[in-house]
């Protein structure tokens, strides 16, 4: 399935989303882990952390581009995730990843803008910049910029700032 082409329905929609997701995390994770030497144990929670950001932000593209399909597609992205992850790593048995990712929503939901009004020089408190200041803490980083900043350009890349995946969040 090409995630871009334009997906008929909820469930088509949503499983795009789930591996969009999955490639992004694994990729940025791959890159993070590369520079950084993480452990198995630090590596997992980075993709942990990583996927639950996505779920997010994907939840706050559909709540402003799509509200009436939103709950649907993030239900089935939510059982999506926690499956795959489930089925990776049996420790994280699907009940468990989907309390993870709950959690993370609520955690996630005090950030009310995705890139702050001053993002070119400083883009604090956006949830872009606090999702790379939770990945470099993980990766025993904290307030390493250049983690925070190339998880932010990853995430815009891979999401905002890319015409195809806008395309398809508006439905």
């Amino acid at each position: 399935m090409n995630l871009f082409e334009r997906q008929t329905t909820i469930n088509d929609r949503a499983t795009a989303l789930t591996y969009q997701t999955s490639t992004v995390s694994f990729a940025l994770s791959g890159l993070i882990n590369k520079d950084y030497r993480l452990s198995f144990r630090q590596n997992l929670n980075l993709i942990l952390i990583m996927t639950a950001q996505q779920i997010h932000l994907i939840d706050r593209l559909l709540h402003f581009h799509d509200p009436i399909n939103r709950t649907s597609i993030m239900h089935r992205v939510f059982i999506g995730q926690a499956r795959m992850i489930a089925g990776l790593w049996p420790q994280f048995h699907e009940k468990g990843s989907l309390e993870f990712f709950s959690d993370k929503q609520l955690e996630y939901f005090q950030y009310s803008d995705i890139l702050s009004d001053n993002e070119i020089h400083y883009p604090r408190h956006s949830l872009l910049w606090e999702y790379g200041e939770e990945i470099a803490k993980t990766s025993d980083q904290s307030k390493n910029h250049s983690i925070i900043l190339l998880t932010s350009e990853t995430y815009r890349y891979s999401y905002i700032d890319n015409s195809d995946m806008m395309h398809f969040i508006y439905g």
